[in-house]
């Protein structure tokens, strides 16, 4: 035997969602106003990675470049997926303008602190929205930001060993260089102690 669900609990925070798919459980207000932000903050990201990418080719550091583009992508699909996330769970999209990121940077250290600092503030975004969501007893939106946190947290621990590896080697163009060929041939990533198998 089936039930009918009830008005309320087909009732959508935005009325415009509302014409297109029925939502058994719509997402808490500030569950849903947060990931609105945190869907803007996954497209800054990939905005200001291809911009960094663009920073690296103009000084024909061609691994960081290669780096950075894929960040970018990476950002991109983030967003598309915490976009999926609101569509499915019967939310219009809310799309603010970009803004230009003002930051200058006069060495790769630079960068690459940006980039860590990046990383760390997406993660404590997705964190901030599983607290909510568990509050709320959201467990649609706890189980997909598993796999964002995941993530994140990789992200984090890769932009990290990337940093640190900058940080040793100064400002010897030498070391600097290494690194980009490391990066260009895709032998960037952090060491790992555990099986990658397990």
């Amino acid at each position: 035997m089936t039930t009918t669900p009830t008005t309320e609990a087909l009732a959508v925070a935005n009325p415009s969602a509302q014409l297109r798919r029925p939502v058994p459980r719509p997402l808490a207000p500030d569950v849903l106003s947060h990931l609105q932000l945190h869907l803007q903050m996954e497209l800054q990201a990939s905005y200001d990675y291809f911009r960094l990418a663009i920073w690296f080719a103009e000084r024909d550091w061609k691994g960081f470049a290669e780096f950075a583009r894929q960040e970018a992508l990476s950002e991109h699909q983030h967003a598309c997926k915490v976009a999926d996330h609101l569509i499915d769970r019967g939310q219009a999209i809310d799309l603010a303008t970009l803004q230009p990121n003002t930051s200058t940077w006069d060495s790769v250290e630079a960068v690459t602190q940006f980039i860590f600092d990046n990383e760390v503030a997406v993660t404590a975004s997705a964190q901030q929205i599983y607290s909510m969501a568990e509050r709320a007893g959201d467990y649609i939106t706890s189980v997909f930001l598993d796999s964002v946190i995941q993530q994140q947290t990789e992200a984090e621990a890769q932009a990290a060993h990337v940093m640190s590896r900058v940080r040793l080697a100064g400002e010897n163009p030498a070391a600097l260089l290494l690194i980009d060929q490391e990066l260009s041939r895709g032998e960037g990533n952090r060491p790992r102690v555990a099986d990658g198998d397990s």
